[in-house]
């Protein structure tokens, strides 16, 4: 049978927040001056005022905050005075707000009786995951898996999939395009999509290995059995985010990049929706890693018009800024050899971001260093 973030594309969409022959709606309060990070779900109670509908933020982190939007909002879209309305946050490279609605409850009467409390449904669960994957990235270090793996047969033939999977994981130092390709295709985020087009036969993925591990855990430690959970919801949460985005003008792609001699290395690729005079909007790409040879380490590169790229790096070790600065001409050649062309390399001596950054567009050929 399959449930949950595999039957998203069954679903209805859940709507977004577009205005017919309008820009998109669009927060006019920045998400710093409101608190909000990307991927964020929000409680919001409705007031109905006389030109607007005022959101009221029931966090307390977002105490006494507020976001109003225009009365006109989108077919299908009902906000009455009184209903708590929840919203996901998505955070644009410029550093506005978008809001897509995940439910809205109407107020009860104070006559009616309180309703008996529901469970949130797997969809709704997987809504409310936090946006990293801090539970898949414990699992996928070295030794993650083997310390679950230990106390069973390892002759068992459910687990061959998931050792076989193993074995596949490259070393950071081979990693290239084509097992870039591969680690992907083998992430679980996309081996219902790959069946349903025919090339999915015989793949060995990560979430259906961890499935069957699931399930020997079961009558094992409810420890061991609650990380394996953990690690299947933040897949399918990343597969649900991802099937949400589409259909909308933009898209986001999260992932984890596991190896077999290193930390696992979190990617985020974001398109935003096409500004005008644009042809297609820009790819931008999210690297966080940590490991012993680096320390921690952060990376945005922004890809333009098919070729043109710009690259911030941050890392917390001088020693590995000073690398990064010296390898920065062997990294524009190499780009260049691809038939890319490196518009500004920043590199930064300090902690990254811990939400994307936004983007202006640097001078042309500028190539800064910035220690903090």
């Amino acid at each position: 049978m399959i449930t949950g973030a595999e039957t998203a594309h069954l679903n209805p969409k859940i709507p977004t927040i577009y205005l017919e022959g309008k820009l998109p709606l669009v927060v006019e309060r920045s998400a710093a001056e409101l608190g909000l990070r990307d991927g964020q779900v929000i409680q919001s109670t409705v007031e109905n005022r006389q030109d607007r509908i005022r959101l009221i933020l029931q966090d307390p982190a977002q105490a006494g905050r507020f976001i109003d939007l225009p009365k006109d909002l989108p077919a299908g879209l009902r906000l009455a005075s009184g209903d708590t309305a929840l919203f996901r946050v998505q955070l644009q490279n410029d550093g506005s707000i978008w809001l897509r609605p995940l439910q809205a409850t109407g107020a009860t009467p104070p006559a009616a009786a309180a309703p008996l409390a529901q469970m949130p449904n797997r969809m709704q669960q997987l809504g409310f995951r936090p946006p990293d994957m801090g539970a898949l990235a414990l699992l996928l270090r070295p030794g993650g898996l083997d310390s679950l793996l230990q106390s069973l047969n390892p002759a068992s033939p459910e687990l061959a999939a998931l050792q076989q999977w193993q074995r596949l994981r490259p070393s950071m130092a081979q990693l290239t395009p084509e097992k870039l390709q591969q680690l992907m295709q083998r992430s679980g985020l996309m081996t219902e999509a790959l069946l349903s087009q025919g090339h999915g036969s015989g793949l060995v993925d990560l979430k259906s290995g961890l499935r069957q591990l699931l399930r020997l855990l079961q009558s094992t430690s409810h420890e061991a059995t609650s990380r394996v959970q953990d690690a299947i919801d933040d897949i399918e949460s990343h597969q649900f985010t991802a099937a949400e985005t589409l259909t909308g003008r933009e898209w986001v792609f999260s992932m984890m990049l596991p190896f077999s001699d290193a930390e696992p290395v979190a990617l985020r690729f974001v398109r935003g929706r096409s500004r005008r005079g644009e042809e297609k909007a820009p790819l931008v790409i999210h690297l966080h890693t940590r490991n012993r040879e680096l320390g921690e380490v952060w990376l945005q590169t922004r890809i333009s018009d098919q070729t043109e790229v710009d690259m911030v790096m941050w890392a917390l070790r001088e020693d590995v800024v000073k690398r990064a600065r010296d390898l920065t001409p062997n990294l524009a050649e190499e780009l260049d050899s691809a038939g890319l062309n490196m518009t500004r390399l920043q590199i930064i001596h300090g902690p990254g971001p811990s939400e994307p950054m936004p983007w202006n567009p640097p001078e042309t050929g500028s190539l800064l260093d910035v220690q903090t």
